[in-house]
């Protein structure tokens, strides 16, 4: 047992002698200001991150840390305003007819306002044919109807009318 530790021990001091006479080389190597800028425009782009809105609580916390994560949306949080969002650019956009004052309270008083014509009706200043020649072609079917049922319930109501023998 001890001459397993003593072998652990001596593995472990080795390998950390290593990392330590690489490290400073290593670090050495990667430290030119070229890095350096690098990393400072990095760190510029992570600050403007945490500063947008639209960042997620998850992604807030994963970029920037926990401090101020309270403060963002959630990721369903965020989809709901997207959603949101979406209606009301087609509501906007003329996708349903409003009101102006319905139209102004949702998209803006600087909205614009779209004005619909209403088509006028044509005036009856004619005689219309085909009007007449409807109008005059279901008289005629009826009159002819009327006329057939009227000489049917007179012919078939004959009393006197015996039918003959066959000789």
């Amino acid at each position: 047992m001890n001459l397993l530790r003593t072998a652990l021990l001596i593995t472990v001091a080795a390998v950390a002698a290593v990392a330590v006479a690489v490290a400073p080389a290593g670090l050495a190597a990667t430290t030119t200001p070229a890095w350096l800028k690098a990393l400072e425009i990095r760190s510029q782009a992570l600050d403007q991150q945490c500063d947008s809105p639209t960042l997620s609580r998850e992604a807030f916390r994963a970029l920037c840390g926990t401090v101020g994560a309270q403060n963002q949306p959630t990721r369903a949080e965020l989809k709901a305003l997207e959603i949101r969002g979406r209606g009301l650019d087609h509501v906007c956009d003329g996708g349903n007819a409003m009101s102006v004052a319905g139209y102004r309270a949702v998209c803006g008083s600087s909205a614009r306002v779209v004005t619909l014509a209403v088509p006028e009706a044509p005036s009856p200043s004619g005689f219309d044919w085909g009007d007449f020649g409807i109008g005059a072609g279901a008289m005629l079917g009826l009159v002819l109807l009327s006329g057939g049922l009227a000489a049917a319930m007179h012919y078939s109501r004959r009393p006197n009318v015996q039918p003959r023998t066959v000789s």
